[in-house]
């Protein structure tokens, strides 16, 4: 009895040590996370302290402030927009937080201050190594007004970015976007312009498929293709075929691919050189009925070797068959082309007509006279008193012209 009461009162001692164990543990966990979250606040705190310091206790340069400024969020340059410190050269703080807004988030500020007329400077520092150079463009001569017209578009504007802006915002975000921020892009001078030339050529699309093809190029290609069309206003359909062959083979896009395959594959075929036939038909290979009446045409186009055979393969893949090998043409044309078999030649018999039997006068020939130098067919036929026609007829001449030596067949005189 006396052993069984201490193995109870052993057993719960040692619940009692394990419980205070666990919660030893948690209690320490939670003192260090509070530990660190309050190190890392005071942390921020002291970096805002000191850079809000009176500029009279110490003097930052341009470069000083826009090195700090180049990594901050967009968020945190607005905050700034609203220090006055100097820096250098008549630069506030504030003037240096809008440059790096500008330059490193897309912040629109034409539209910002309503497209007024903007002194600029370009000024320049070196990255926290030292080891890249920065240009970006300042602002000065902003008032008071202007910064508080700048942070009021930022707080009621829900995307104040430029169109460059608003492209990356999407290439950071995927599919679906945020409705506006679609409607934002869709309002871009860039963006209307290309949607315009792609209408101006038939190409009938949804905006969605546009943005989806300029979302796989980069913004500079989106761009460069904009800036050309507003500066030539060329929306031809040369126009057009460049734009999407550019973001075919420059980008890889399968939407090229696939607007070029329902517009305008006459021009693919007749134009695209063999190695970029090739490379298209690799991104349009899932178009099974499509691709099986191109491979048929390509098979009896005058092609190279090289696309012929690519295109037997397309249409042996589709009929779930094996290539024949080694790769015969005739025995391809023979499986999918049996119509544009060379046929055999019908020779038709064609009755033949009787001989027509022309009946002349016989004439018989008396003599033979040779040609001398100096014999031509007048004088021949002056000695023999026969006239220039019976001897040609006689001899089967077809000119009067004579070689000394040839005997000649003299007719007979004709009487009368």
């Amino acid at each position: 009895m006396h052993t069984s009461f201490e193995q109870h009162w052993m057993q719960r001692a040692r619940f009692l040590t394990q419980a205070l164990i666990i919660s030893g543990t948690l209690n320490i966990g939670l003192i260090a996370t509070f530990v660190y979250f309050t190190i890392q606040d005071e942390k921020a705190v002291v970096s805002y302290e000191v850079e809000s310091k009176d500029s009279q206790n110490e003097l930052f340069t341009n470069e000083q402030v826009l090195r700090s400024y180049s990594v901050a969020s967009f968020q945190d340059l607005l905050l700034r927009l609203e220090n006055k410190e100097l820096a250098e050269e008549g630069y506030a703080k504030r003037d240096l937080a809008l440059a790096c807004l500008v330059a490193f988030h897309h912040f629109n500020l034409e539209k910002a201050l309503g497209g007024i007329l903007l002194q600029k400077r370009v000024i320049a520092f070196r990255n926290a190594q030292g080891n890249e150079k920065v240009e970006l463009m300042a602002y000065p001569g902003l008032t008071d007004e202007h910064f508080q017209a700048l942070l009021s578009y930022a707080r009621t504007e829900k995307w104040p970015y430029t169109s460059k802006g608003l492209f990356f915002e999407m290439k950071r975000n995927h599919s679906p976007y945020d409705a506006s921020l679609l409607e934002a892009f869709y309002l871009t001078s860039e963006f209307h312009s290309l949607y315009a030339l792609l209408l101006k050529n038939g190409i009938s699309i949804d905006k969605s498929v546009l943005l989806s093809l300029l979302i796989e190029g980069s913004w500079d290609q989106c761009k460069s293709y904009a800036d050309r069309l507003r500066l030539e206003q060329n929306y031809s359909i040369d126009a057009c075929r460049d734009f999407l062959v550019g973001y075919l083979f420059h980008c890889g896009s399968k939407l090229a691919a696939d607007l070029l395959f329902q517009y305008d594959i006459e021009f693919v075929v007749k134009r695209f050189e063999d190695r970029q036939l090739l490379y298209f038909l690799d991104l349009n290979a899932e178009k099974k009925e499509e691709l099986e009446k191109l491979a048929k045409e390509l098979l009896l186009s005058p092609r190279s070797d090289l696309i012929r055979q690519r295109a037997a393969s397309i249409l042996y893949s589709l009929s779930h068959e094996m290539m024949p090998q080694p790769y015969d043409y005739l025995t391809v044309l023979k499986r999918f082309c049996p119509e544009m078999l060379p046929q055999p030649v019908k020779v038709q018999e064609i009755p033949a007509k009787p001989a027509v039997k022309i009946e002349t006068a016989p004439q018989k020939l008396k003599k033979t006279h040779k040609v001398q130098d100096g014999d031509n067919l007048w004088k021949i036929a002056r000695k023999y008193g026969v006239s220039v026609e019976s001897i040609m007829k006689a001899n089967h001449l077809e000119t009067d012209r004579l070689r000394t030596g040839r005997e000649l067949q003299i007719p007979e005189k004709t009487k009368g």
